[in-house]
């Protein structure tokens, strides 16, 4: 009987450890352009409307990633100094102006990566 139990309690562990990522990944484009033109946003629930732009209301371990972009001289070229990354448990993506409205526990790091656009 206890190894009935065992390996009931193997196959179940092994089970648990193939449950799939329950993460969802989005990337988005603001109206205004801000953010030089997308964010990637993920979190566990994300729920947007129909309508563009719309607020894209985002639950459950948030991560909202930009990039900081400037010109650089007189042509279009940009230089982009890393990211912006905002953490939270809850959030609002404003597709119309970029903005983000975090909730909960609240985190926000730059990464910084040199690269031209």
């Amino acid at each position: 009987m206890k190894l009935l139990a065992l390996i009931a309690m193997a196959g179940f562990a092994g089970m648990a450890q193939d449950t799939p990522d329950t993460m969802k990944h989005l990337t988005v484009a603001p109206l205004n352009g801000s953010a030089d033109g997308r964010a990637i946003v993920s979190a566990r629930s994300i729920e947007r409307g129909v309508e563009y732009p719309s607020v894209i209301r985002l639950k459950g371990d948030v991560e909202i990633r930009t990039p900081v972009c400037l010109k650089s001289g007189k042509g279009t070229e940009k230089v982009c100094y890393g990211e912006t990354v905002v953490r939270a448990d809850e959030a609002e993506y404003h597709e119309d102006t970029g903005e983000v409205e975090a909730h909960g526990k609240v985190t926000v790091v730059a990464l910084r990566t040199d690269r031209k656009r």
